[in-house]
């Protein structure tokens, strides 16, 4: 199987990726407003089976059950762990924290993640992706002033879930080369489904009928999303991907201040382009590295016809 992906796919993949991003945020929303009545555990129960739903959906017409078989079971688990740890990590500590302040500290992950693919996928970085990954961040620094977040415990855990987060993509990207995205979803929410249960149980509150909604709600989401991230990682390096993780900034502050009237600073609005424009830029690049794959193609086959 091919581990380098053609231009157009990268460009597939980005936009997976920001449709995967903007579903993230309204889960962290939804698990930040849910979070004060019920037990992390309990939304992640949730979110992990009821997740299974659109992935049936999506993959029985694509060969059904024997999808979910992995040739990397090792692999698997490790990127199952490292995911479950992120998972609780961030569930634990969005209604914990303000939300813009755990962005703050969570945009360590395309760093985390740029290095992880250069050492674990040996993807070719350039300055160009190095550079869009570090004005993305000076743009998110600007904007969420991070050295006015007082340094604690959870400042701490939120930077071990980032990592976790982090090591968890990159292993996603390694698995695609040879299991079915299919598989590296099923087998995730089934493991986070039974350890949540265990983890619910002792807590458990019955939810009301509207909140039934809500926290199916969770699930619906997630699954769309965790389906349209695992795809963005098998069309696109994972280094390519990372710089666009900090456009979901805009949501984070859009959702703070409608939902939880958190106010941002007068300097969101200085960093803002900086993060867009290096998403931006990185699109624009590899658009036109697929219309030039696409012209030499087209100029190889004229080539061969003439001769």
């Amino acid at each position: 199987m091919s581990t380098t992906p053609s231009a157009s796919s990268t460009v597939a993949g980005i936009y997976a990726r920001l449709g995967a991003l903007a579903l993230f945020a309204t889960l962290d929303a939804l698990v930040k407003w849910l979070g004060d009545a019920y037990d992390p555990f309990q939304m992640m129960l949730f979110r992990s089976t009821v997740a299974l739903v659109p992935l049936y959906f999506l993959y029985r017409a694509e060969g059904g059950i024997r999808l979910i078989r992995s040739t990397r079971p090792m692999l698997q688990f490790l990127r199952i762990l490292s995911g479950f740890g992120s998972l609780f990590g961030f569930f634990y500590l969005l209604p914990r924290m303000p939300l813009v302040d755990l962005y703050a500290i969570s945009y360590a992950a395309p760093l985390f993640m740029v290095a992880l693919a250069a050492a674990i996928l040996g993807e070719q970085v350039g300055w160009r992706r190095w550079s869009a990954v570090g004005v993305g961040f000076v743009g998110v620094l600007i904007m969420l002033e991070p050295w006015t977040i007082s340094i604690h415990w959870l400042s701490l855990a939120v930077l071990l879930a980032t990592f976790s987060y982090s090591v968890s993509t990159v292993l996603t990207r390694l698995i695609s080369r040879y299991d079915h995205d299919a598989a590296t979803i099923f087998w995730f929410c089934l493991f986070a489904s039974l350890v949540s249960l265990a983890g619910a149980i002792p807590n458990w509150k019955w939810p009301s009928p509207a909140d039934w909604f809500w926290l199916c709600s969770l699930g619906l989401i997630g699954g769309v999303g965790q389906i349209l991230v695992t795809r963005a990682l098998r069309l696109a390096p994972a280094s390519t991907l990372a710089p666009f993780d900090y456009s979901s900034i805009a949501l984070a502050v859009l959702f703070g201040y409608l939902w939880f009237r958190e106010e941002p600073s007068p300097a969101v609005w200085f960093g803002l382009p900086l993060v867009i424009g290096s998403g931006l830029y990185i699109l624009y690049r590899e658009r036109v590295r697929a219309r030039k794959a696409r012209q030499a193609s087209r100029a190889a086959v004229a080539a061969h016809v003439r001769h």
